[in-house]
């Protein structure tokens, strides 16, 4: 524990779209993924931008109706897909998260994060599953750990959106004629998910947003989610210092370091009974604060062995003193 300046950081920005079925929620975050990645790369074409945005789509691949479509003055492209079918468990949405990623993906947008939580195979199920008590809860724990830091990804900019439980809502338009209108409530997710996003929105059926919450501080009134939000979004989430880059440049400055230790004989089999420890056979794949921990050892381990063999070097050619002489 220690205390440490405040700074603002760079930052991928996690954003959710909840509304109730056809309010757009999937447009809108084609169109905000399309705002980033055109701010992102100013020079790209549309081509390029559109295969940056990867799509983890699990509504019997409905986005793909928008390609070749336009909307809000640009033609949706080709852009990266994998279609989910259920089960929809935490571990089929993580690796389909991490083949766009690989893929080169910039934005990742996934399309619903409601199946996740009541779709087949989802939360819900896996907790009737080990028999629906509450303490069952605590055993998918590690499932929803692993969601929420998908959700938080600190490589790509991500747009979940969530279907919102249907409401009905009777008004009076401007002429005084009654009007029946959806309106979404809450999201079908577990209660609370949707505060952690940088950014939330809820649409409402006329296509209109509001920021239900909002760290940006910049969506105050309701909107049309449009590339312009997505322009925002960017501008905002590029301030600061980029604490990324710099934990990546810490990183490889330490693997550097750690590599040249390992020419070190003993330095070299402490590393290789660490890699056994910690399970990861590549140092690469190692965290910076398993490679300083591992650092420190093995330099250790190669300093204490440098030092016995200087011990017993100089034992063996020690010259005798006058008494050890006279005694022998």
């Amino acid at each position: 524990m220690k205390i440490q300046k405040a700074e603002r950081a760079k930052i991928k920005v996690p954003i959710m779209l909840m509304g109730a079925s056809g309010s757009g929620k999937t447009l809108s975050s084609l169109l905000i993924a399309k705002g980033i990645v055109e701010a992102m790369l100013p020079k790209a074409t549309d081509e390029e931008h559109w295969a940056k945005i990867g799509m983890v789509e699990t509504e019997h691949n409905r986005s793909s109706l928008y390609v070749n479509t336009e909307h809000d003055g640009v033609t949706i492209g080709n852009f990266l897909q994998v279609e989910l079918q259920p089960p929809f468990t935490v571990g089929n949405y993580t690796e389909a998260f991490n083949l766009l990623k690989e893929a080169g993906a910039e934005v990742i947008i996934i399309d619903s994060l409601t199946s996740s939580w009541s779709g087949e195979g989802g939360l819900l199920d896996k907790v009737n599953e080990l028999g629906g008590a509450f303490s069952d809860w605590n055993k998918v724990g590690p499932d929803q750990k692993q969601l929420l830091h998908l959700l938080t990804d600190s490589d790509v900019h991500v747009i979940a959106t969530a279907r919102s439980k249907q409401g009905i809502e009777v008004t009076r338009n401007d002429v005084g004629k009654v009007q029946i209108e959806k309106v979404g409530l809450k999201p079908d997710l577990k209660d609370g998910v949707e505060y952690e996003f940088a950014i939330t929105f809820q649409i409402y059926q006329d296509h209109t947003a509001q920021a239900m919450k909002d760290n940006s501080s910049i969506f105050t009134d309701q909107v049309r989610l449009s590339r312009d939000t997505g322009h925002k979004i960017y501008a905002w989430a590029e301030e600061g210092v980029d604490l990324v880059a710099e934990e990546r440049e810490r990183k490889r400055k330490a693997l550097i370091a750690i590599e040249t230790l390992a020419k070190d004989e003993v330095a070299a089999k402490s590393l290789e009974m660490l890699k056994k420890r910690v399970g990861k056979d590549n140092l690469a794949d190692w965290t910076l604060e398993e490679l300083a921990k591992g650092y420190k050892y093995a330099e250790a381990k190669a300093k204490k062995e440098k030092t016995k063999t200087t011990e017993k070097k100089a034992a063996a050619t020690k010259q005798p003193t006058k008494k050890e002489s006279a005694e022998k």
